[in-house]
């Protein structure tokens, strides 16, 4: 029997009718990563945006996207 704890969220969201993936640059803080990200998609701004983790993320501009995690951002790269 495993003791391996299921995610909530799968890893690729788009995959799974989740929001498209945007493009992230990681911002190392003391202690943290955050990410900036501009919000070009559907219903975005064009600003700049900062979340403190990866996942789906909601900007202040009320548009959502997904905020890729650390691994992804260096296969894309």
């Amino acid at each position: 029997m495993s003791r391996e704890q299921l995610a909530l969220l799968p890893d690729d969201p788009p995959r799974w009718g989740g929001p498209a993936a945007v493009a992230a640059d990681p911002i190392v803080t003391s202690g943290r990563t955050e990410y900036t990200v501009r919000c070009d998609g559907p219903g975005g701004c064009g600003h700049l945006h900062r979340h403190t983790g990866p996942g789906i993320r909601t900007g202040p501009c009320g548009a959502t996207y997904t905020v890729p995690d650390g691994d992804e951002l260096a296969d894309n790269s």
